[in-house]
């Protein structure tokens, strides 16, 4: 009978499910943003790895170089030889480079001369071929004269943020840097590695550039030409 029916229950005596109230899921997606930063501020970014390249057997890893070579009056002496084997040396460390890696190249006496292929508005470029080409016919190009001052050539380098710098220079002790130099060109350094070659002989020092170049996590080295 209709009065006895049980809640729920259909005509047929079949029990009815009672109705459940639609299901709702909240979703919430966190999004997290990972922005890479160098270890301290204003610290240069330098990417790890890197080929191993170097002058004169004086040699460092890394991934972008900047190489600071004299091309004041007494590389021409003797027979132009010390400024011919430091052209082949600068060459050969170019050839080491793949594309991935970039470089610089300054020549230096009283003044600097860069080197500024099409487009490089005076930056560190990748060692292409073409850019390896063009470095050649600029390295081809340079002729001594002049003097020799280290200081402003070697902040130039180190404000183009290097792994490494190779200096060369036959340079006299009178030609040397001083105290206050020598401080900011650490200072500029922010981590670069400075590597420098002096032509002469064992007693042939420079202190100065010794200094930087311990300071700066690099070697300094006297070669003969003998």
């Amino acid at each position: 009978m209709e009065g006895n029916r049980r809640p729920g229950a259909t005509a047929g005596g079949a029990a009815r499910l009672p109705r459940l109230a639609p299901f709702r899921a909240l979703v919430v997606v966190l999004a997290v943003a990972v922005i890479p930063t160098p270890a301290q501020e204003g610290e240069p970014f330098r990417s790890p790895g890197g080929v191993r390249t170097g002058i004169f057997g004086l040699e460092t890893r890394g991934n972008r170089f900047v190489y600071v070579f004299d091309r004041s009056a007494s590389m021409a002496d003797p027979d132009g030889r010390p400024l011919a084997a430091a052209k082949r040396e600068l060459l050969r460390s170019l050839d080491d480079l793949g594309d991935v890696q970039q470089f610089h190249v300054i020549f230096y006496n009283d003044r600097h001369q860069v080197f500024t292929p099409e487009g490089s508005r005076g930056r560190a470029v990748f060692a292409t071929e073409a850019n390896r080409r063009a470095a050649r016919r600029f390295v081809e190009s340079v002729r001594p004269a002049g003097g020799t001052r280290h200081a402003e050539p070697l902040a130039a380098a180190f404000q183009l943020a290097p792994d490494a710098v190779f200096l060369l220079t036959d340079a006299d002790a009178g030609d040397d840097l001083g105290p206050d130099d020598i401080e900011r060109l650490v200072r500029l350094a922010a981590g670069a590695r400075c590597m420098v070659i002096q032509f002469g002989d064992g007693d042939r020092r420079s202190p100065g550039l010794a200094e930087v170049a311990a300071r700066c996590g690099g070697e300094y080295r006297v070669v003969s030409l003998e």
